[in-house]
């Protein structure tokens, strides 16, 4: 426990419902323009022929070959989202440094590694050619890393500030009353 009662216990019993459909929101417009940053370039590319292959084969997996680069852009979004960015929000929250530079920053060197990680893994070894693959990847994954931290960084910063307003943190009747 804490020595003064006022201070928060816990931090979930203190959002209400209002914030939490923010921080869901915001989660989820962060990785999914981040997705739409990292994948779209692609799109140029296999819409055209997922179209083709719809009108002239009569073939409706067309629609897949051409959304597959934005699926594949979400899902390596979601997970940098998972591995890094919520990991990170926690540690700059607890030392009160929450800021969209350092979001996009880190974001942008997550999205360039990880890529480069997961070639390595299906590769089984890290040579020249999985290093230029990962990298090219590494591309559009540090584009989509750096959207979606600078979009999530916002956000965060903005719940920070209003944390650190006049009013103070929000504070919980429950919890007054009983001290």
């Amino acid at each position: 426990m804490t020595a003064d009662p006022r201070n928060t216990v816990s931090e979930i019993t203190e959002i209400t419902d209002k914030e939490l459909g923010l921080m869901i929101g915001s989660f989820f417009r962060a990785t999914g323009w981040g997705a739409v940053a990292g994948g779209g370039f692609f799109l140029v590319f296999t819409v055209p022929a997922g179209l083709t292959a719809m009108i002239s084969q009569g073939d409706p997996q067309g629609l897949l070959l051409g959304l597959l680069p934005l699926g594949i852009a979400l899902a390596g979004t979601l997970i940098g989202m998972l591995l890094i960015g919520l990991p990170l929000t926690a540690l700059l929250r607890q030392f009160r440094r929450e800021r969209a530079p350092i979001f996009a920053a880190v974001g942008m060197v997550g999205g360039l590694v990880l890529p480069m990680l997961f070639a390595a893994l299906l590769e089984g070894a890290f040579n020249s050619g999985t290093l230029w693959i990962g990298f090219f990847f590494g591309l559009f994954g540090a584009l989509a890393g750096g959207v979606c931290g600078k979009i999530w960084g916002s956000y965060r910063e903005d719940v920070a500030r209003a944390a650190d307003g006049p009013e103070g943190a929000p504070t919980n009747p429950f919890h007054d009353m009983i001290y």
